[in-house]
């Protein structure tokens, strides 16, 4: 048997054992070629087990479902007539099937990389990180048949993709080993990350969490511990307080999506000082430091333009406070956790404790020291309230 023939013979049989993942074609046998890869997956689309063809053009893909027979013959097809490469995984191995400068083709047989078999469902559902959607109905974001309302498409992928994020986190810390988890949520709004959060803690990892979401506005804050009575979440509840005088002890996780400006500062000084495990901030507005910006040196010119000068502050804003976590003995990660056509507050800081890096702290204050020299800036208000030099 030809290796052609025997990777489209590992294919059948991974398909026929259910051991299948992806197969991906790809190196066009003609250079010209306007097909430059297709990536083949098992979708079940009502009820129904299809194969989705993803047709990869230079500037454009191309989604076809197939049925298990065609499927089959069109692999033929393309791997006679169009691809000389494919790689099929499985979760019994990986195989590749190389076309070599002699004209014949090799077949390499390696471990496979990935052990559990994709979820197959095409069809849309609620993620699998949210165990109740009841709250997401009273929150608007479902309707009362479970689908997701026309305008909240942005908001369904932001919760999700948050939960997400923040369960990668909690897998890497102690705080699944605690036998109560506290969670502060400063300024928590309508309260959509903050229920999505308590229900993936609490219905989900069956963890004992008791959470607060604090709010200054005294409607939502009636209106989030109504529905959190209506859909049994008993270990959440809604205060009314401003994120800068709320009197915090002692947390685990301490949240703060879109506080603006230095109430950012604020949220993150309350959890180092209430020694919270995981701060998590997604910033809004970069005023304190925009005002404090001196045209320097050879960056002046940056600073010309209004829309540059904001973005440009937003930059420093957070590159400090990242430096200043740092500095406070957390490991801090700064990056976009959902994409700017869905948000456009989408950046997050994500500050996790780590023992034993006291020893890092001149560091850090030294890099935050050199960079406010660079741009001007006599100082940042999370440094303030640290009192750090």
């Amino acid at each position: 048997m030809d290796r052609v023939s025997q990777l489209i013979e590992l294919f059948g049989q991974s398909v026929e054992e259910n051991h299948f993942v992806r197969l991906t074609l790809s190196r066009p046998m003609q250079k010209d070629q306007v097909l430059k890869k297709v990536i083949i997956k098992l979708v079940l689309i009502k009820g129904k087990t299809m194969f989705s063809f993803v047709y990869r053009e230079e500037r454009r893909d191309l989604t076809k479902n197939f049925s298990l027979t065609e499927s089959t013959e069109l692999v033929k097809e393309l791997l006679t007539k169009s691809f000389y490469n494919a790689n099929l995984m499985t979760v019994e191995g990986d195989y590749a099937l190389e076309y070599l400068p002699n004209k014949k083709y090799k077949l390499i047989i390696k471990q496979a990389s990935v052990k559990v078999l994709p979820q197959r469902s095409h069809d849309k559902e609620k993620p699998s990180h949210l165990s109740k959607e009841s709250y997401l109905v009273e929150l608007g974001v479902l309707d009362k048949k479970g689908r997701i309302q026309k305008d909240k498409g942005d908001k369904f992928k932001q919760i999700n993709k948050f939960v997400e994020i923040v369960e990668s986190h909690i897998a890497k810390s102690k705080l699944l080993d605690k036998k109560r988890i506290r969670v502060h949520d400063m300024g928590a709004g309508k309260g959509y990350l903050t229920f999505a959060l308590y229900d993936f803690l609490k219905l989900h990892k069956s963890l004992n969490v008791q959470m607060t979401g604090v709010e200054i506005r005294q409607d939502l804050v009636m209106l989030c511990n109504d529905i959190a009575k209506k859909v049994g979440f008993d270990g959440l509840g809604f205060e009314k307080g401003f994120i800068s005088n709320y009197d915090l002890e002692q947390t685990d996780i301490l949240m703060a999506l879109h506080a603006c400006d230095t109430a950012t500062d604020d949220a993150i000084y309350k959890g180092i000082t209430a020694g919270a495990e995981l701060i998590i901030c997604s910033p809004c507005c970069h005023k304190q430091i925009r005002r404090e910006l001196k045209d320097h040196g050879a960056f002046s010119k940056i600073l010309d333009h209004g829309i540059l000068k904001e973005r440009q502050a937003e930059i420093l804003t957070d590159s400090m406070r990242a430096l200043m976590m740092e500095a406070m003995g957390y490991k801090t990660k700064v990056f976009e956790f959902i994409a700017s056509d869905h948000t456009g507050k989408n950046l997050m800081i994500i500050g996790q404790k780590q023992e034993g890096r006291e020893g890092d702290k001149a560091y850090y204050l030294e890099e935050l020291r050199k960079l406010k020299q660079m741009y001007g800036i006599k100082k940042h208000y999370l440094e303030e309230l640290l009192n750090v030099n």
